[in-house]
């Protein structure tokens, strides 16, 4: 199902498809910052929002948790939430998932929409349908597929955001440009390229072309993997030290020791892994994170693609990612080597 997408400029637009839709009821949902920063933003630029209620939750991916949606549920009951609402979920990644798991097991469905104001939630969580909460220390463990009904894109929201934050969602944007095959030097150059509204839409553009042919995540979706195995395990294994990784930097670790791997399996060429570290080197220059291969086995073997072994999606050429593609152990532990912590790659 692909939803509609509003950007900026479209403001009355979306307005108009609210109103159209007369839902019985508007909910907003956000995190502490983005009640802060966005909402009142919000609410000056979509009418239909003045009024709405208001649910406002714990910020970060330690409350991405079964508590905290439950937390939600209670508050749709308490402002007489039912099955003709809408839920708007206003933040990045996280509000988006445990919006979206919390409105679909709501009364057994209630509609919702994204406002990503994250680069990463733009260019990932806002659209797929794919939503879901941390369980037993495995990030997404729970969770359903959802689709939003629309999905309204400002950047203006990233205006808000710490430099940290705003880079590290750069990582989804070169997922897709590796799994289009159009990865350049120069695409690269210049950080601004990627907070554009043009930017940001050819990648929900590629995005829901590829989910619109496997909406739940059978076979070819699972190319938007690419760098996930990985970059989720340490992901999961950073959120246990005292200085966690945001997503988007442990995507971009994911991407260059799964690039490695492509080589190592299918004699990718080097180039793209090259770019990628000379500008991880370039963006996060002072990010430091140490990481045990004993740490990430234990979450790589709770990945939901693996099937009688360790299943990875990998390039196998430029634009050509296999899917389900299993990976030995002295595989992915000779590529992890070379990356053994993060000030060092």
């Amino acid at each position: 199902m692909r939803p509609f997408l509003f950007f900026e400029g479209d403001n009355a637009k979306c307005n108009d498809w609210l109103k159209a839709n007369a839902f019985s009821k508007i909910i907003l949902l956000c995190d502490a910052n983005t009640n802060g920063f966005c909402v009142p933003k919000l609410k000056q630029q979509i009418k239909a929002f003045r009024h709405a209620e208001l649910i406002v939750i714990p910020q970060g991916e330690a409350y991405k948790q079964l508590e905290t949606v439950t937390y939600i549920w209670g508050e749709m009951d308490r402002v007489g939430v039912d099955r003709y609402s809408l839920l708007v979920n206003v933040g990045g990644g996280v509000v988006s998932d445990m919006g979206g798991f919390a409105a679909a097991i709501y009364k057994r469905g209630i509609s919702y929409i994204n406002i990503p104001t994250t680069l990463i939630g733009m260019l990932d969580a806002s659209v797929g349908g794919k939503t879901g909460v941390d369980f037993h220390q495995i990030k997404n463990h729970l969770g359903c597929v959802h689709h939003p009904m629309a999905v309204y894109v400002n950047p203006d929201f990233l205006q808000t955001l710490d430099q940290r934050i705003l880079q590290s969602g750069i990582s989804e944007a070169v997922k897709h440009h590796l799994l289009a095959g159009n990865l350049t030097e120069q695409l690269l150059s210049s950080l601004d390229a990627f907070y554009t509204s043009s930017s940001i839409q050819w990648s929900l553009d590629f995005k829901l072309s590829i989910v619109e042919q496997d909406p739940h995540d059978l076979h070819i979706r699972q190319q938007l993997n690419l760098g996930h195995t990985i970059g989720h395990a340490i992901e999961t294994a950073s959120l246990q030290s005292d200085h966690p990784l945001y997503h988007g930097e442990a995507i971009w670790l994911g991407l260059l020791i799964e690039l490695r791997i492509s080589e190592l399996l299918f004699n990718y060429p080097t180039n793209d892994r090259h770019l990628l570290l000379a500008k991880w080197k370039e963006f996060f220059p002072n990010l430091s994170y140490n990481y045990q291969a004993n740490e990430l086995r234990t979450f790589l073997l709770h990945d939901k693609k693996n099937m009688h072994g360790l299943r990875m999606s990998l390039l196998r050429d430029k634009g050509d990612c296999g899917t389900g593609i299993e990976v030995s152990e002295t595989i992915w532990l000779e590529a992890l080597q070379s990356f053994q912590t993060v000030n060092n790659v």
